[in-house]
C-alpha cells in the first residue's frame, strides 16, 4: 500500500470511493455505470486510488454469529510507564494477538483501547488470562462488555 499523500480528490473520486464503500463487490463496468464514466476510465481511476492510498482495502465483512465470535470486548489498558519504548514493545505484541480486531494508543485515563471478538465470557476469560494481562507493561486493565452493536458498519461520510 501507497503512504496516503496529502492530495485533492475530485468529485469523481468522492463518487468511485462512496460506491465501493457501500458495496465492495461491484465490478468495474457495475461502478463505472453508477459513476457515470467509461469502464476503461472507471479502472484507472480507481487504481489510482488504491496507488495513492485513498482506497486502502476493500475485504469482506463476516457475519460473526457464523464463525462464534459473537462477543465484543472493549478492553482498556494502562501500562506502568508511558514512554516510547513500552509503547513499542506493547504495541508489537499486541498485533500478534488473535481476536483483536482493533487498537489505539488514547489520551485520557487508559493508555490504549483494544476492541475484541470471543465467543463467549468463558473465551474471554481464558483470553484476559492468558493474553491481554500478560502483555508487556500492563499494569491495569479495564474491561467493558458491549451490550448493543449500535453502528458496525464502519463507513464513512465524505
Amino acid at each position: 500500500m501507497a503512504e496516503a499523500e496529502s492530495t485533492q480528490l475530485s468529485s469523481l473520486d468522492l463518487k468511485i470511493m462512496r460506491a465501493l464503500q457501500e458495496n465492495g463487490r461491484l465490478t468495474n463496468a457495475e461502478l463505472a455505470k453508477i459513476v457515470g464514466i467509461s469502464s476503461s476510465s472507471c479502472w484507472k481511476h480507481t487504481q489510482n486510488l488504491f496507488a495513492i492510498g485513498a482506497i486502502v482495502d476493500i475485504r469482506a465483512i463476516i457475519n460473526p454469529v457464523m464463525v462464534q465470535k459473537e462477543t465484543v470486548v472493549l478492553v482498556g489498558v494502562v501500562l506502568d510507564r508511558s514512554t516510547p519504548d513500552s509503547f513499542e514493545d506493547f504495541e508489537a505484541h499486541v498485533k500478534k494477538l488473535p481476536n483483536v480486531l482493533e487498537c489505539y494508543l488514547v489520551a485520557g485515563e487508559v493508555d490504549y483501547f483494544l476492541k475484541l471478538r470471543v465467543k463467549d465470557l468463558s473465551e474471554f476469560n481464558r483470553f484476559h488470562s492468558e493474553k491481554v494481562i500478560a502483555l508487556p507493561g500492563v499494569r491495569q486493565v479495564r474491561t467493558f462488555f458491549v451490550l448493543n452493536e449500535v453502528i458496525t458498519d464502519g463507513l464513512l461520510s465524505f
